[in-house]
C-alpha cells in the first residue's frame, strides 16, 4: 500500500511513468508536513504578526498612511525574502508568515488612512482582495497561498456583500440599521459570491492530472486547500459584525433574506466535503463538515421565528439528509 509520497514516485518509477533524482525526492519528503502542524504555524503567525506590527509601529513611528503603507511592503518584501531562502524550515515559515500578515495588516491601514478614509468597508475589501491574489503568487510558501486565498475568498464575500448592502463602515455611515432584503436580491449576491468561487475549485479539481502533470501542484494545491476552506466557512468569517444578526425578523423589520445564506451555506460546505474528498485530504474534509454544522445552527438561530417552526425545518431538513446519505450509501454499494 502507497501511503507516502516517495513510495509513490518509487511506484512510478518502476513502471516507467516518472523520474527524479535524490535531491527532488528529498525535496519532496522535507515538505511534508501535517496538516494539523500547517494549521498550528498559520495561527501562531497571525499572533506574532500582530506583535511584530506593535514592534514596527513603535520603531518607525509612522505618522501618516503612507508611512504605513511603506512600512507594510517592507515587511511583506522582507517575508518574501525569508520564504525564498527557506521554505521548508518550520522556524523560518513562521517568521516569514509573521513579518507578512504584519506587512499586511500595515499595507490596509495605510491604504484606508490615504483612500477610503471615512468612506464604505468596500474599498477596503477590495484592496485586500487584490492584495491577496497578488500574494499567492508571490510568495513561494505553501502555507501562506492557502492562507492568502482563504483571506481572498473573505475578502471577495465582503466586496459583495457590503458593496450592495452596506450596514457597516469606518466613517460617518457607521451604525446605520440595517434593511429588509428580498428574496431575489438576497440569493443572486450569494450566488454572485459563491459560484465562481465553487466553479473554479471544480475546474481545479477535474484538471488535477493536468495540473500535476505540468507540475504545478506547489502553487495550485495550497490553492485548493484555501478555496476548500473558503467555500466551507469564509460566509461566516466575511461577516464578523452580523452573523448573527440576519433574521427573518430583525428589530421590527420583516423578510429579511439574507438570513437564506447559512441554509446555502450549508450546501456549499457539503461541496467543499467533495472536493476535499477527491483531493484525498481527510483535515479538510473533517473542517467541511464542522463548518456545515455551524452553518445549520446559523440557519436555526437567524430564522426569527417560533421554536415549533424551527424544529420542524430541522426535521424536514434532517429527514432530506438521511434520505441523500441512504441513497449515496446503495449507490457506492452497486
Amino acid at each position: 500500500m502507497i501511503t507516502t509520497t516517495p513510495e509513490l514516485i518509487d511506484a512510478l518509477e518502476l513502471r516507467g511513468l516518472a523520474r527524479a533524482t535524490g535531491e527532488e525526492k528529498d525535496i519532496v519528503t522535507a515538505a511534508e508536513r501535517p496538516w494539523y502542524i500547517g494549521l498550528l504555524l498559520g495561527t501562531a503567525g497571525w499572533f506574532a504578526g500582530i506583535f511584530v506590527l506593535i514592534l514596527a509601529a513603535i520603531l518607525f513611528s509612522p505618522k501618516s498612511g503612507g508611512a504605513a503603507l511603506v512600512m507594510g511592503l517592507l515587511l511583506i518584501a522582507a517575508a518574501w525574502g525569508i520564504f525564498r531562502g527557506d521554505r521548508d524550515g518550520a522556524f523560518l515559515s513562521q517568521l516569514g508568515l509573521a513579518f507578512s500578515i504584519a506587512g499586511q495588516f500595515a499595507v490596509l491601514f495605510g491604504a484606508n488612512e490615504m483612500f477610503f478614509q471615512g468612506a464604505r468597508l468596500t474599498g477596503f475589501a477590495i484592496t485586500a482582495l487584490v492584495m491577496q491574489v497578488a500574494l499567492v503568487f508571490a510568495m513561494p510558501n505553501g502555507l501562506h497561498r492557502t492562507m492568502s486565498t482563504l483571506f481572498a475568498c473573505i475578502a471577495w464575500a465582503m466586496s459583495v456583500r457590503y458593496g450592495v448592502w452596506d450596514h457597516y463602515s469606518f466613517g460617518p455611515m457607521a451604525g446605520r440599521e440595517p434593511q429588509g432584503v428580498a428574496l431575489f436580491p438576497a440569493l443572486l449576491g450569494w450566488l454572485v459570491v459563491w459560484v465562481p468561487v465553487g466553479y473554479g475549485l471544480f475546474l481545479l479539481v477535474r484538471r488535477e492530472p493536468r495540473w500535476m502533470l505540468r507540475r504545478r501542484q506547489e502553487l495550485l494545491r495550497p490553492v485548493g486547500a484555501g478555496l476548500i476552506v473558503g467555500l466551507a466557512f469564509a460566509t461566516l468569517l466575511s461577516q464578523p459584525l452580523d452573523s448573527f444578526t440576519s433574521s427573518f425578523i430583525e428589530r421590527g423589520i420583516r423578510n429579511n433574506w439574507l438570513a437564506l445564506w447559512p441554509l446555502l451555506s450549508a450546501l456549499a460546505s457539503l461541496g467543499a466535503l467533495v472536493a476535499a474528498f477527491a483531493l484525498g485530504s481527510r483535515g479538510l474534509m473533517a473542517l467541511c463538515v464542522v463548518a456545515a454544522l455551524l452553518h445549520a445552527s446559523h440557519f436555526y438561530y437567524a430564522m426569527g421565528t417560533t421554536l415549533l417552526v424551527k424544529a420542524l425545518t430541522m426535521l424536514l431538513l434532517g429527514a432530506a439528509l438521511l434520505g441523500a446519505a441512504d441513497y449515496l450509501r446503495n449507490r457506492s454499494g452497486r
